[in-house]
């Protein structure tokens, strides 16, 4: 039972890694002209996948989080760099689900989870992404000033994680409705 366990963790990183990276990849073909600089976009996609993957994985989804942001930060970031984002865009869904839901008493299941609840946990996700990656990007002199993106990445993180939300739970009612057709 241990190893089913392991097994199942290990997908849930992998999973959530591989969303992830995809989200990023199509959040920049389709949302190319929303880009304001290679670290903000007004819509961001994968910030979606770090609400959505959380609430539903937990803490395996917040180290396939991190694993994730890796692969996609090598190429602009040396290697000891690239952990700081990563570990941000993993611990502000973290930080913003478990609070959240502790504070609000959602269920372990999410079950009854109100789009207003969504949409609370997208915010805090959102702002708590903002403000420390921005720090950084300033900290790194990738920008020259700590508040120049932080609204921008606000509206981009809340807006994307928005989009992806309505987009799965559309999804999810369609499958729900083909479901009770073919019973």
């Amino acid at each position: 039972m241990h190893r089913r366990a392991v097994a199942s963790d290990l997908g849930a990183v992998a999973a959530t890694a591989l969303a992830w990276i995809a989200a990023f990849h199509l959040n920049d073909w389709l949302f190319a002209r929303a880009e304001l600089s290679s670290f903000v976009s007004l819509i961001f996609l994968p910030a979606g996948v770090r609400v959505l993957s959380v609430l539903l994985l937990g803490w395996p989804a917040v180290l396939g989080l991190f694993v994730g942001v890796v692969i996609v930060a090598i190429p602009n970031w040396h290697l000891p760099a690239a952990f700081v984002p990563a570990a941000i865009s993993a611990m502000a869904p973290a930080v913003a689900v478990t609070v959240a839901t502790r504070s609000m008493r959602l269920r372990d299941d999410l079950a009854g989870i109100t789009p207003r609840q969504m949409a609370i946990i997208s915010f805090a996700e959102a702002a708590l992404n903002a403000l420390p990656s921005n720090l950084f990007f300033w900290a790194e002199g990738r920008t020259v000033s700590p508040w120049l993106d932080v609204w921008p990445m606000f509206l981009g993180d809340l807006l994307g994680t928005l989009l992806l939300l309505y987009c799965a739970a559309v999804l999810l009612r369609l499958f729900l409705r083909f479901q009770r057709g073919t019973t």
